[in-house]
């Protein structure tokens, strides 16, 4: 049976049965904090343009992934905007840099899209042996490919062997690398743009998330002065924190020894936000309060809600939010891939980052 035949059977029974989607639209779990969007950061910030770091999660993903999470956040706050003016595509430490400025809601809005799973992509093709093909007699042929059920084989090919894989990858011996590379590129986007008064938003999916707040917190504990700036000036410039997918809590097991009834460690975000605070110019009183708010698929097997409470300070607002990514099957199953991948392709994620909780004018 093929995936295609599958995926037409299923939906020939929704007809008959029902499905569901029971987070569509979004709810914001109680004791959120209200938050902006990109178009009232826009307004706030005048003439000054916005910087706005996209950061994809593991899984590989390509430039396309990039231009379409642009144009679906642009898109959400109007369809009529002027013609946006790309860069020319650059490689900063093996990480490909996608930019694109936009104008929205009568501002300025200059996109910064990080691709870094061409890093991990060598790795990962040690695992191609193993993917979902046609059968073969694994007793008598040449090559074995074993028979595997169509939704395992899905889930197997796709969230295992490529996305899973990565974090895998980052939380291992190439830690080190990616982290270092991340930060190259993090300081290089900062000092083309070194406006200490304009406003820098942050989208990032998944696994994407820590590799930033560590690549960040590895900028203010530097020894290299230049370096250590550019991350103060980033700290200090971070207004907004789109998380799509959070996976900080089990991706922080791995950073924690065996101990008896141990409460939860120090996570990579509660990390960063300790460093932002100790900085010279934030105790001076500069601090500007920090907007954090995760999009969570309650059927995303990989993602967990952030916690309010974990985060929550005078200098840190923070607000989970429920999301239905794809339609869930009988009352049975969602579609894992789906529900992982699909957070940026969910138009009500879409809009929420362009227009924000309580939605701002020039929103659709």
């Amino acid at each position: 049976m093929t995936i295609p035949y599958l995926l037409r059977l299923l939906a020939i029974l929704s007809l008959l049965t029902g499905c569901s989607t029971p987070y569509r639209p979004p709810v914001v779990v109680r004791d959120s904090t209200p938050f902006p969007g990109v178009a009232g950061i826009v307004a706030a910030n005048g003439t000054r343009p916005v910087d706005l770091i996209l950061v994809h999660g593991m899984c590989t993903q390509d430039a396309d992934w990039a231009e379409r999470s642009i144009d679906r956040i642009a898109g959400a706050v109007s369809e009529h905007a002027p013609a946006a003016i790309r860069s020319p595509g650059a490689d900063s430490g093996g990480i490909q840099l996608v930019e694109r400025t936009q104008q929205i809601a009568g501002g300025t809005v200059r996109f910064h899209a990080l691709l870094w799973s061409p890093l991990t992509v060598p790795l990962k093709r040690q695992l191609d042996y193993d993917h979902t093909a046609t059968p073969t007699d694994c007793a008598t042929g040449q090559v074995c490919k074993p028979v595997r059920a169509v939704l395992n084989g899905m889930v197997k090919d796709r969230l295992l062997d490529d996305c899973l894989a990565d974090a895998v990858i980052y939380e291992g011996a190439s830690h080190a690398a990616i982290r270092n590379a991340m930060v190259e590129t993090v300081s290089r986007i900062v000092a083309a743009n070194p406006d200490p008064d304009g406003t820098l938003v942050v989208v990032a999916e998944s696994l994407g998330s820590k590799m930033l707040f560590d690549a960040l917190s590895s900028m203010l504990e530097s020894n290299q002065p230049r370096t250590q700036a550019l991350g103060q000036l980033a700290a200090r410039r971070l207004g907004l924190i789109y998380m799509a997918g959070n996976q900080l809590p089990i991706l922080g097991l791995a950073e924690q020894a065996l101990v008896a009834n141990a409460m939860p460690a120090q996570d990579a975000l509660q990390r960063f936000l300790e460093l932002r605070r100790r900085q010279p110019t934030q105790r001076a009183g500069r601090l500007q309060r920090l907007a954090v708010v995760a999009f969570t698929d309650p059927n995303d097997l990989l993602s967990y809600r952030l916690l309010p409470a974990r985060y929550a300070a005078p200098d840190v607002a923070v607000a989970d939010v429920l999301v239905s990514n794809a339609r869930t099957w009988l009352g049975l199953i969602e579609n894992p891939v789906a529900a992982h991948m699909n957070y940026l392709a969910n138009p009500d994620v879409g809009k929420l980052i362009a227009c924000g909780f309580l939605q701002a004018v020039g929103c659709k």
